[in-house]
């Protein structure tokens, strides 16, 4: 679905949000309900474990589509090559260069534009590379998509621990068929941050959107 508007991209992140928010909070009960009959029954194992490895894939997930729908309203705006803020401007440039590089000629003309008529250029963001999670959506990571679009790539620095340990490091380990066990009071502590920091996420990306920080400070 295109998103034209800010209240399109405001319902498609709200939309996004909601039904993750749903599926965990209705996991998290459970979890709490199966430690109360039995700490250590087959089904609380299977639960709290499951619980971890859905946790990351809402983080991954919820950050990717996010992320990707502030890109397409970005790309929407058709912005001049000047009126890119520093993050998007990097972007598209380096795009030019690698294609430039590559022998494209098309490329090497649209740098040649850019350079010459900034404030006729129109900025050719690409959609599609952007926002790359690389499957393991570390802090790291993070920072470089935020980067990218020009937001603060340090806003979950204080968080790095949690998403890399705690988050990407136990996802990691039950995928690859490892004895992590996460205990109720871990769960429902991570599922907690995560969760804040879905929404702040979210928070970030219409305030951009609502105040045009995608436009270059003048």
């Amino acid at each position: 679905m295109a998103v034209r508007t800010v209240g399109e991209l405001q319902d498609r992140l709200d939309n996004a949000l909601a039904w993750r928010r749903i599926e965990l909070h209705a996991l998290k009960s459970e979890i709490r309900t199966a430690y109360a009959r039995s700490s250590h029954a087959p089904l609380t194992r299977a639960l709290a474990r499951s619980g971890i490895a859905l946790l990351y894939a809402h983080w991954e997930g919820y950050v990717k589509e996010a992320c990707q729908a502030y890109v397409d309203y970005v790309a929407k705006r058709r912005l001049k090559v000047n009126e890119l803020n520093d993050g998007l401007l990097k972007v598209v440039l380096d795009q030019l260069n690698r294609r430039s590089a590559s022998g494209d000629e098309a490329a090497m003309l649209s740098i040649m534009e850019a350079v010459r008529l900034p404030d006729v250029a129109r900025a050719k963001i690409p959609r599609d590379s952007i926002v790359d999670t690389k499957s393991n959506l570390r802090s790291i990571v993070l920072s470089d998509i935020l980067g990218c679009i020009g937001f603060d790539p340090d806003v979950f620095a204080t968080k790095s621990n949690l998403i890399d340990k705690t988050l990407c490091d136990g996802r990691n380990a039950i995928a690859h068929g490892r004895d992590y066990y996460p205990n109720p009071e871990e769960f429902e502590s991570l599922h907690d941050e995560v969760m804040e920091m879905l929404t702040e996420i979210r928070g970030t990306i219409m305030a951009h959107a609502r105040d045009k920080k995608y436009r270059r400070e003048i």
